[in-house]
Parts: C-alpha cells; sequence; structure tokens
C-alpha cells in the first residue's frame, strides 16, 4: 500500500509542476498579444511610468539648488517636469528645423550618389553575344574570374541605378517630417499621463497599505516600487547623461569634418544609443551615408566613421561601466533576448524600453521567495 501512496504523490506533484509550465506560458502569451495589439493605449501609459523613474532620480539633482533642498518630492518632480519637458521641445524645434532646411536639398545629395555610382559602375556597351566553348572557358580560369567580375559589376551597377531613380528620396523625408507630428502627439499624451501620476506620488503609499491590508505584505511592496524607482530612474538619467556627452563629441567631430546638419545626426545618434548593442552601429551609420551623398567621395565618409566610432567604443567600455555601474545587474543574453521580443512587439520604442522593462521584471521576481531563482538567472551575477 505504502510503495502505491508515494509513486502517486511523486506523479501529483509533476503534474502540479507541468500544469504551472502551461500555465505560465499561457499567461506569457496572452500578456504579449495585449501589448502587440493594445500599443497605441499602453504605450504612452508605460512610457509616463519610465518618465516618472526619470524624475525621481532627476529630483535629486533638484534638491542639490541652493533653497530647495527640503522642498517636498513633488515640487522637485514638478521641477524636473518642467526640464524634461522643455529639452523636449528644444529638441524637436532642432529636429523639425534641420528636416525642413534637408528636405529641399535632397535633390543635390542624391545627384552626387548617382555621379559617385557612375563612376564606380560605369555604363558598358552590351557586347555582341559570342558562343563560347565551355572546355575553352574551363581551362582558362582567368577567364572565368572575368566573366563572374563583369556579371557582378553589371548587376550591381543595375540595382544602384534602378534604387535611385525609382526611389524617392525627398518623398521619403517628407513622410519622415509629417510624422513627427504624430510623434508630438505621443510626446504631449505621455507627458499628461506623468503630470496626473505625479499628482498622486504623496497618496500612492497610503493606497497600497489600503490595499494590502497587512503590513508586511505592503511594506514589501512599497520597498520593491522604492527600488525600482532608484534603479530604472538612476539608469535612465545616467544613459540620458552618457548619450549627451556622445551626441556633442560626434557633434563636434562632424562640425570639424565639414558634414552638414551635425546637430540632427547627433541627436539620433544619441537617441539611437538608448538601445543597447546595435543603436550605436545604427547612429553612426546615417551621417557615413549621408556624407558619402554630400561629398561624392569615401575619404570623409570614413574618417567620420572612425572617429565617431572610436568615440562610441571609449564611452561605451570606459565612461559608461563607470557612471552606471550596477544600477542594471541584467545578463547580456537576456539583453539581447529582451532587445528582439520588445522590439518585434512596439518596434523602436520597445528596443529603447527593453533594459528598463526587463529590470523591473527582475526586480518583481526577486521580490517573492518562489520567483527569485528566476530573478537570478536573469541576472549578471545572479545577485537580486
Amino acid at each position: 500500500m505504502t510503495g502505491i501512496y508515494f509513486p502517486s504523490i511523486a506523479l501529483i506533484m509533476l503534474q502540479g509542476r507541468v500544469s504551472t509550465i502551461f500555465f505560465s506560458v499561457g499567461i506569457t502569451i496572452m500578456i504579449g498579444w495585449l501589448f502587440y495589439v493594445g500599443k497605441d493605449i499602453i504605450l504612452p501609459i508605460v512610457t509616463a511610468i519610465i518618465l516618472l523613474q526619470i524624475l525621481y532620480a532627476a529630483s535629486a539633482a533638484v534638491a542639490r539648488i541652493p533653497g530647495l533642498g527640503r522642498s517636498p518630492m513633488w515640487m522637485r518632480s514638478t521641477l524636473a517636469l518642467i526640464g524634461v519637458v522643455l529639452l523636449l521641445f528644444a529638441l524637436t524645434r532642432m529636429l523639425v528645423a534641420s528636416l525642413q532646411t534637408l528636405v529641399p536639398s535632397l535633390p543635390k545629395y542624391q545627384s552626387n550618389l548617382e555621379n559617385l555610382f557612375a563612376v564606380w559602375f560605369p555604363a558598358q556597351q552590351e557586347p555582341v553575344p559570342t558562343r563560347t566553348d565551355l572546355s575553352n572557358l574551363m581551362a582558362t580560369p582567368s577567364e572565368l574570374y572575368n566573366r563572374g567580375s563583369d556579371a557582378v559589376i553589371k548587376a550591381a551597377s543595375e540595382f544602384t541605378t534602378r534604387l535611385l531613380t525609382e526611389v524617392d528620396i525627398a518623398a521619403l523625408a517628407q513622410s519622415v517630417l509629417s510624422s513627427l507630428t504624430s510623434f508630438g502627439g505621443f510626446v504631449f499624451i505621455t507627458i499628461l499621463y506623468a503630470f496626473f501620476m505625479l499628482s498622486e506620488i504623496t497618496g500612492f503609499p497610503a493606497k497600497v497599505r489600503r490595499a494590502f491590508g497587512s503590513d508586511t505584505q505592503s511594506k514589501d511592496t512599497l520597498n520593491m516600487i522604492a527600488r525600482i524607482n532608484h534603479d530604472i530612474g538612476s539608469y535612465l538619467a545616467t544613459k540620458t547623461l552618457i548619450n549627451i556627452i556622445l551626441g556633442v563629441v560626434c557633434w563636434f567631430i562632424m562640425r570639424l569634418l565639414g558634414i552638414e546638419y551635425a546637430v540632427l545626426w547627433a541627436i539620433i545618434i544619441g537617441l539611437l544609443n538608448y538601445i543597447p548593442y546595435i543603436g550605436s552601429i545604427v547612429g553612426v551609420a546615417f551621417p557615413a551615408l549621408f556624407a558619402v551623398a554630400q561629398f561624392g567621395t569615401l575619404t570623409v565618409p570614413l574618417v567620420a566613421t572612425g572617429l565617431m566610432t572610436a568615440s562610441q567604443v571609449i564611452i561605451g567600455n570606459i565612461v559608461e561601466p563607470h557612471m552606471l555601474s550596477k544600477s542594471v545587474n541584467l545578463s547580456p543574453m537576456v539583453v539581447l533576448v529582451a532587445l528582439s521580443v520588445w522590439s518585434t512587439l512596439w518596434g523602436i520604442p520597445g528596443a529603447i524600453l527593453a533594459v528598463p522593462f526587463t529590470t523591473i521584471l527582475m526586480i518583481i521576481l526577486a521580490g517573492r521567495k518562489g520567483t527569485r531563482p528566476i530573478a537570478a538567472l536573469l541576472s549578471s551575477d545572479g545577485k537580486v
């Protein structure tokens, strides 16, 4: 009887674990689908929450201003919000002004590209097709290599010619300029959400205590929220400062080399540097390709690419680790997976918010005894 009893308990426990795994996977898929379908509604709210955490970190800097050290949190956060709004307004004005100046000049840059590709891939007259003996062709590898090279050059020439003649770069830039209007609406809604959240800061701890009832649960929840605010706020505030430094350095390099619209490219580089690993590479590619169109040669673009890449390597490997320290304790592999998942769900905004989202998830999992091992696996050193 005992021999039958213990296997049945083990079987019940195994079935319970399997059902828990399937239930967790199903909930994850459902939440991911809701995030994808409700992007237009959820993204501004989530961005407002992230912005609120930045304001918490910025309020500490406001407290260092003489006369504001003893001011209440809501006042310091409001001043930080006003500063963020003014910064976003200035960046938007510079972006719009640069794009409005860039659009009329695009036909000139397109002409430079056409001339450059005409030099690289000169038009050749179609040779009269002659019948070639296969044995002679195979007997001379140089002839086979020459024919293959000619075919590759011809295909590349046809592709670039079709690309430059069929793609209307000016119309593409006009669509980008018009999309800034919708982006401005998104920023307005996000700031509005953040303002109303900011107005409820003082009463939020009392709400948590009433919601959970138990002093232990409410205390643990408030501690977890405080840790999220500290870690995410510190990471994003420091990352923003690093991106500003990188943007200024790249702006100086482009101004030194005479690349036009250096302010526009510096802003793009700073924004894309929020995306881990690939953002810095993509950011440098934009001004490099534009420099090819501007100068019609490869000398200045290669020099600019080398200098900006070197500055990103120095800032990314020396300055950033020193300033960020251990504020975000995530495994690099987890960051890559999170980047892939969130960019698939929400595009570029998801890629920018991938690290904060995953950090919040790790902190929540670390706050519960049953899910603490999962948080340890997500971290880089296992200390959660």
